[in-house]
């Protein structure tokens, strides 16, 4: 299902990094690590006719030694198999996953989700989720296109050792 998830992603015409051909082979053993975490709930949706499984979703609880909140959840992987959709089983995943994070005392989750989703947008948009960062994608050499030829002016970095303490300082200068 996770592959299902990721390819769904790039279907939608996103340039996401995706899971290399190894990575995908070590998908068992990842899930297997999750599952006996402290903190992390893992859940497997089952057709009611057949052992198959149709949908999943992760939990992850997050500690964060110097933020506030100290504690943050994050649902991870919610993925519904096409043929299994609008049936209610999606809802009652991220239900149980909430559960999971009530039982915690964990109030500020985070949710990722592909722009452009229709679906998960009204679901996350209609449980209370709120878009406050952007991830944006580019290829290097696009960005290096449109921002032009290099400037001559730009003065490489230049480290030195500080003499009164064991760092590092880093000094550059740009003139315009």
């Amino acid at each position: 299902m996770q592959i299902a998830l990721q390819d769904s992603a790039v279907c939608m015409g996103t340039r996401m990094l995706r899971l290399s051909p190894d990575s995908m082979g070590r998908l068992y053993g990842y899930y297997r690590t999750q599952i006996a975490a402290d903190g992390t709930c893992l859940l497997i949706a089952t057709a009611e006719r057949a052992a198959q499984a149709v949908g999943m979703g992760m939990g992850k609880i997050w500690v964060h030694a110097d933020y506030v909140p100290p504690y943050s959840g994050e649902l991870i992987d919610i993925w519904v198999e096409p043929g299994h959709r609008h049936q209610g089983i999606g809802g009652r995943i991220v239900r149980r996953l909430l559960d999971f994070f009530h039982l915690h005392r964990v109030e500020f989750l985070a949710v990722n989700y592909v722009q452009g989703n229709s679906s998960a947008e009204a679901l996350w948009r209609r449980l209370g989720f709120r878009p406050v960062l952007i991830t944006a994608t580019a290829q290097r050499s696009e960005a290096m296109a449109a921002i032009g030829p290099v400037v001559s002016h730009v003065a490489p970095v230049v480290y030195r050792r500080s003499a009164t303490a064991e760092q590092v300082v880093a000094v550059a200068s740009l003139s315009v």
